[in-house]
């Protein structure tokens, strides 16, 4: 089946990275199938979990995990895509980044650990409902973890050793998946137990990244690295990374507050089917951030590179909602149990801005690659003032509905706004190279 799904891409005919070092539809390919792998290991451990706890307790689930998941988008500070870049452009030095990987992760979750234990049981339950005192400190042990796992596994990426990367990777959903099948086969499956399940694939894949990490020798690491460049670079991905988490999660963090945990259990498995989607757009952004950093002086060949892969990316994506669209009536009710039949209306009406989202992230990891991380920012804002308002405008008459509305005409917004500001950058660095020639 994989083996067919690789010939597959292959058979796209993507070409080749401007250095020709890598086949874009091999790597593209083989990512994809890493990322169909570790959908498929997530759907069997959320078919068990949603099923076992029900909408009450999967919300109480979704609630929690909110807290290391806010943590990590807010607080990871950019590390992981400034590694990319530096590493991919020709600037790094392995053993600093790692040496920063370890002292930041565990001076945040002390300081984490610090403002949890002198919060009240009333206050955590204000900004996290239904979830008591201990289990958001039992939850904030996956924060460090979330954090070295992303850290190291991102210096695998900008090594542009994608074969590497994809295997490692894998590691974090199998183990997640076999613990939570032990769970269910012991009877265990709760709260904090799938909780658990999490803070144990994501230490497996911070240390099988260590151990790849070592392999690399020391050429990687005696290269020239700007630390203060680095978190330069880093703090201005991390913002846009914290906007576009927030554009990400507000949806359901407002359904939580304002309808409760049961209708958040049942907008979550809408929003995670969805996000299934992304596959394709989120394979194609592995490869086109470090190549586009990597190919920044030469925008003509860079150019051609990334409407291939956008174009790709859409007609894939396309397809598959428009399947997910037919299929969705009744095979949500049929998987997740009849509770789940609210889902279905809001996984509907997210598809449109799943779609034209793909697209545009494809262009948005080009700009970021090449330095124009300021676009995304601005992007992401925008998407963050349409997603709230239209969410505190329509949840209230719409309920789940009007969160996945206002989240669809948010990504739609943005998608427009991100396209059009890297055709004109494209045209500019075109234009820009072709007079170079001429001279």
């Amino acid at each position: 089946m994989f083996t067919h799904m690789k010939n597959l891409f292959a058979s796209l005919s993507l070409g080749r990275t401007p250095d020709l070092r890598l086949n874009l539809s091999v790597a593209i390919g083989s990512t994809v199938i890493r990322q169909v792998l570790a959908s498929g290991l997530y759907f069997i451990a959320m078919w068990i979990t949603t099923r076992q706890l029900g909408p009450h307790q999967n919300g109480v689930l979704a609630t929690a995990l909110l807290l290391p998941q806010s943590l990590y988008a807010f607080l990871n500070f950019g590390l992981g895509p400034s590694h990319v870049y530096h590493l991919s452009s020709g600037a790094g030095n392995l053993r600093r980044m790692r040496a920063a990987n370890w002292i930041l992760a565990l001076s945040l979750w002390i300081a984490v650990v610090i403002v949890i234990s002198i919060s009240s049981e009333t206050t955590i339950a204000k900004y996290l409902p239904g979830i008591a005192k201990s289990a958001a400190l039992y939850a904030s042990v996956l924060f460090p973890l979330m954090l070295l796992a992303a850290w190291s596994s991102s210096l695998i990426q900008g090594n542009r050793d994608y074969q590497v990367y994809n295997k490692t990777l894998l590691i974090q959903p199998f183990v997640f998946c076999a613990a939570v099948i032990a769970l269910y086969a012991a009877d265990a499956v709760s709260v904090l137990a799938v909780m658990s399940c999490y803070i144990l694939s994501q230490g497996s894949l911070w240390l099988l990244s260590e151990a790849k990490i070592r392999r690399f020798g020391a050429s990687a690491a005696s290269k020239t690295y700007n630390f203060a460049g680095a978190i330069k670079y880093g703090l201005r991905a991390h913002i846009s990374n914290v906007v576009t988490f927030l554009n990400y999660r507000i949806a359901l963090y407002l359904v939580s507050y304002m309808l409760g945990a049961a209708v958040t259990g049942k907008y979550a498995v809408s929003i995670q089917l969805a996000e299934v989607l992304w596959l394709i757009s989120s394979a194609a952004a592995t490869i086109v951030f470090p190549e586009s950093a990597a190919h920044s002086r030469a925008p003509a060949e860079l150019h051609k590179m990334i409407r291939r892969i956008a174009r790709t990316v859409f007609q894939v994506t396309l397809a598959g909602a428009c399947v997910a669209a037919a299929l969705a009536p009744f095979a949500i009710p049929w998987i997740f149990g009849a509770a789940y039949q609210g889902s279905v209306v809001p996984f509907l009406i997210l598809l449109p801005g799943i779609v034209v989202w793909s697209y545009m992230s494809v262009m948005a990891n080009s700009l970021a690659g090449m330095g124009y991380q300021k676009i995304n920012i601005q992007g992401a804002l925008i998407c963050l003032a349409i997603n709230v308002a239209g969410c505190v405008v329509a949840i209230p008459r719409m309920g789940a509905n009007g969160a996945a509305l206002a989240s669809t005409l948010a990504f739609s917004t943005t998608a427009l706004f991100t396209v059009i500001c890297y055709r004109k950058i494209m045209a500019e660095k075109l234009a820009a190279a072709s007079e170079k020639t001429k001279r």
